[in-house]
């Protein structure tokens, strides 16, 4: 009988170690540089006729929602972490999806026992202004975290003022689970069924994983042990964004089809 009581421990113990290994930093920034360079892939149109056709590559537009947790489960200075990673987001964006008032746009959301937006689409223009923005919002330290309003709000936004074929994104962070304002699948869905892709990074140790699954598609859910590895992971994605090896603009011009 002990002997079957200390089997039963260090199965525990195993358990609790696998549970609690670091995230490798490489390994997720290249999974959300895969996910991201997808997205945003640009896009060949051609011209004229025959043999004086030619073809240029496009970048697409997006419409980005940042949807931020400030939440008490998290402290201040994580809060500030979370911010410095959501500007990595918005110079992803702009490296391969240029940002402007007719090009990309980016909007945020700020959530806890409530949510409310803290900038919608073309409210800011530039990278610049953007990031500046962001790092104006102030941490809520709510009791509560409600992603289903959160989500809900950007359901909202994207269907009233996204603009017809920009590609359309919403990423999430979040501590690990949502404990007010209902279910997050429901809004989750409902993005998707107007073509948005729900990206979800997953941060910290207490993680409900079949609510993150609910939420963010399948091949965009992301993880960090911390928010600062949080910040490595996006900066190093946004470094794999800038070596990938590209095609010049003009590459196809002239091309005979």
């Amino acid at each position: 009988m002990q002997l079957v009581k200390v089997l039963v421990f260090c199965l525990a113990l195993v358990s609790i170690d696998k549970g609690s290994q670091a995230v490798n930093v490489d390994y997720q920034a290249s999974l959300i540089n895969n996910k991201l360079s997808s997205l945003m892939a640009p896009k060949l149109v051609c011209s004229g006729y025959l043999w004086f056709r030619s073809c240029v590559k496009v970048p697409p537009k997006l419409d980005t929602l940042l949807v931020l947790d400030s939440s008490g489960s998290i402290t201040s200075y994580q809060f500030g972490k979370e911010k410095d990673a959501a500007k990595v987001i918005v110079d992803y964006i702009h490296n391969k999806a240029p940002i402007g008032y007719y090009k990309s746009r980016v909007g945020l959301i700020e959530y806890s026992v409530y949510a409310h937006f803290e900038f919608k689409f073309n409210e800011y223009n530039t990278p610049a202004a953007i990031k500046n923005r962001i790092q104006l919002v102030t941490y809520d330290n709510g009791w509560r975290t409600a992603t289903a309003i959160a989500l809900g709000k950007a359901k909202t936004e994207m269907q009233a003022n996204s603009r017809p074929g920009n590609v359309k994104v919403v990423w999430v962070f979040t501590d690990g689970r949502s404990n007010y304002g209902g279910n997050p699948k429901i809004p989750a869905d409902q993005l998707r069924a107007i073509g948005t892709t729900v990206c979800i990074m997953v941060i910290g140790p207490s993680i409900n994983w079949a609510e993150i699954h609910d939420i963010g598609n399948k091949d965009c859910i992301f993880q960090a042990t911390s928010f600062y590895q949080a910040l490595q992971i996006l900066s190093r994605a946004y470094s794999l964004s800038k070596s990938s090896p590209t095609l010049s603009d003009n590459f196809f011009s002239g091309l005979k089809l």
